[in-house]
């Protein structure tokens, strides 16, 4: 008696784990795909003579979003000088510099090739070095 007691208890055990039981489905997702894009840093060195615009002689591709940063500094030091990019539509955009240093971060609206420049707005040459980070 003992035994049929213990299986039928066993049996409802089952039973009972069985229904509380879930189902494990595996849900087909979509790929997610993270772009790695390389970043680069390049140094530069030049002299801009007075009211001139001196462009880098190579373009960077860059998507919608991206940053450029820009650390320079020039002599002299009282000089204005403009830093920033030339876009795909032919504008420059730009930020000024007054007091020798120059350390900004330009966002792009625009997918496309843009070329660092430099705009002296002083009447005398400038000297001018730093990085570009992109």
């Amino acid at each position: 008696m003992k035994a049929k007691k213990f299986f039928s208890l066993l049996l409802v055990l089952v039973i009972c784990l069985n229904s509380v039981s879930m189902t494990a489905m595996a849900a087909e997702s979509e790929p997610h795909t993270k772009a790695n894009v390389a970043r680069a840093t390049g140094r530069f060195s030049m002299d801009v003579p007075g009211g001139a615009l001196v462009k880098a002689s190579s373009s960077f591709p860059l998507e919608a979003g991206e940053t450029v940063t820009i650390k320079a500094t020039y002599t002299p030091f009282s000089a204005s000088v403009d830093f920033g990019l030339i876009a795909p539509d032919g504008y420059f955009y730009y930020l000024n510099a007054d007091d020798g240093s120059f350390n900004e971060t330009i966002k792009v609206d625009e997918r496309g090739n843009y070329t660092f420049a430099v705009q002296n707005n002083s009447s005398k040459a400038v000297s001018v070095s730093g990085y570009v980070n992109y």
